[in-house]
């Protein structure tokens, strides 16, 4: 009877599937037929130039990252119909990756869909209609076999940004109604582009824009992400809340877009207490991760995403891959195995984290909620909405609104409470004076001595005054030396080729490259 026991463990472990789930958001990939519901500049075979050959280069492009990635399970979004799924199906098998399995939500008029393909067989698929119309995409719900367990995908591509919370909490109660119907012990997988941060819950707070649900969350409340407004941990998942894998990684790499130079978390995959047990399908611990080979980041940082010209609503120019990084993570049929110590994962318990730091530290820190004391900074500029503070023999940090308690050339020892980026520019929203340290002379802690404005360390710097030529948006300097320069009065404009002298003139931050701005 024992050897029948060992011979059953040790045939269960010979027979254990370990396999890779990726989700990735492939960015508008359209086929070459007319529908009447394409974006203008992808309708086939125009002045665009969305052709044979544009298709031919997405999709082999595409399944370049994907072979290279090498899934055995992937979703994915932004895939207008079953033609191309199919097109792209083929192509991952010229290049050696055979995944014969694949399936669309198609059964919505969306312009674009999810869709899923696998090398494990299909057992069946629906589609959960978040509101009965066109506003909001199906999610995809495929069953598989793996190795003889079934395991649910829900392929998610939620609201953009563009809208407000309450389109993608319409997606996310849809999505939950259908897993509280699922048995308790269900292995599932949420992923795809769910258009929220990881901890949206406090992101939300700093976007009025977005938020019109008085705080609540798709991603963290619906989804119960979170719990006693905490993320929910590895350490202490229990049924019905969920786990999201980007908590694997430290917070400054949590990122899979970067939309001019603000980095966020926009795709997920989350699990549910049961993938985390010694039963069926289970998550393998500290595999998450984003795919991000040198070909998908271009030299300034940006994702190298499919070019198209007019800020991507002229021409194809037939190059690129997506504006999203794929992001995928290792199951087994073998039991959870923790390898990881229980740690913070809000934000990392460091020195800096703790008590004092230099403005420079704060350019290397994760955004959000912070208790952080510098204990000089110096009030250099002052124009609401923005202040700019300058540490002594460090660098300068913006100020947005919350400026209220600070005058200009005085002197401070401040507790940074909040931590924020606007398309790149990192910046405070919310500080406490800690304590006035008095009037302070500055003319000797702004920017005199430079050759290149352009360098990164430069940014939210307060130049004392340069003299050059105006021409098209920029300003000519030194030796033929240029920086964009923007006036946030239109009326002020010089005309081109006018000599201006600026005195005490911010620089900010365009598209990831410095910018001189007059306010």
């Amino acid at each position: 009877m024992k050897n029948l026991i060992i011979l059953f463990i040790l045939s269960s472990f010979l027979l254990a599937k370990d396999f890779r789930v990726a989700s990735y958001n492939v960015e508008n990939l359209f086929d070459l037929q007319r529908s009447g519901s394409e974006y203008t500049e992808y309708i086939p075979f125009t002045k665009y130039g969305w052709n044979k050959r544009a298709f031919n280069i997405k999709v082999n492009n595409i399944a370049q990252v994907i072979c290279d990635m090498k899934p055995d399970i992937i979703g994915l979004q932004e895939i207008e119909s079953d033609y191309s799924l199919k097109a792209l199906q083929i192509a991952l098998k010229r290049c050696g990756l055979r995944m014969p399995y694949r399936a669309i939500a198609n059964k919505k008029p969306s312009t674009v869909k999810t869709a899923l393909l696998s090398k494990y067989p299909i057992i069946k698929k629906r589609e959960i209609d978040p509101d009965g119309k066109l506003r909001s995409r199906n999610i995809l719900e495929v069953l598989l076999n793996v190795a003889g367990r079934r395991l649910f995908i829900f392929v998610n591509h939620w609201k953009s940004r563009s809208g407000a919370e309450s389109r993608r909490i319409t997606s996310a109660k849809a999505l939950m109604k259908r897993l509280l119907k699922l048995p308790k012990n269900s292995d599932y997988i949420l992923l795809g582009d769910f258009n929220s941060n990881w901890d949206e819950y406090k992101t939300i707070l700093r976007t009025p824009r977005l938020n019109d649900t008085n705080g609540i969350t798709g991603i963290n409340h619906i989804l119960k992400t979170i719990k006693d407004d905490k993320l929910v941990t590895k350490f202490n998942i229990r049924w019905p809340y969920h786990y999201d894998l980007w908590l694997e990684l430290p917070p400054e790499k949590r990122w899979s877009h970067n939309f001019f130079g603000k980095k966020s978390a926009l795709d997920h995959i989350i699990l549910p207490y049961g993938m985390f047990d010694n039963k069926g399908i289970n998550y393998k611990d500290k595999t998450f991760h984003v795919f991000k080979p040198n070909y998908l980041i271009k030299r300034d940082g940006s994702i190298f995403r499919w070019q198209v010209s007019e800020k991507g609503y002229g021409k194809h120019l037939n190059r690129g891959y997506s504006d999203h990084l794929p992001i995928y993570a290792e199951f087994t049929t073998k039991p959870f195995i923790l390898t990881t110590k229980k740690v913070e994962v809000e934000s990392p318990s460091t020195k800096l984290e703790k008590n004092i730091a230099h403005i420079s530290d704060l350019y290397n820190m994760p955004l959000g909620w912070k208790n952080i004391t510098i204990p000089e900074a110096v009030v250099i500029y002052k124009k609401p909405p923005f202040a700019i503070l300058k540490e002594p023999n460090d660098r300068a940090i913006l100020v947005y609104k919350d400026i209220n308690a600070l005058r200009y050339s005085h002197k401070y020892k401040v507790l940074v409470k909040d931590l924020y980026e606007y398309r790149g520019l990192r910046e405070i929203t919310k500080l406490k004076v800690l304590k006035d340290l008095g009037k302070r002379y500055i003319n000797n802690l702004l920017l005199k001595n430079f050759k290149d404005l352009n360098k990164k360390e430069y940014i939210n710097e307060v130049v004392k005054k340069i003299t050059g030529k105006y021409r098209d948006g920029y300003l000519y300097y030194k030796n033929g030396k240029k920086i964009k320069i923007y006036f946030k009065n239109g009326e002020s404009i010089p005309v081109n080729n006018e000599t201006v002298t600026l005195k005490n003139i911010r620089i900010g931050l365009y598209k990831n490259k410095p910018e001189l701005v007059v306010e």
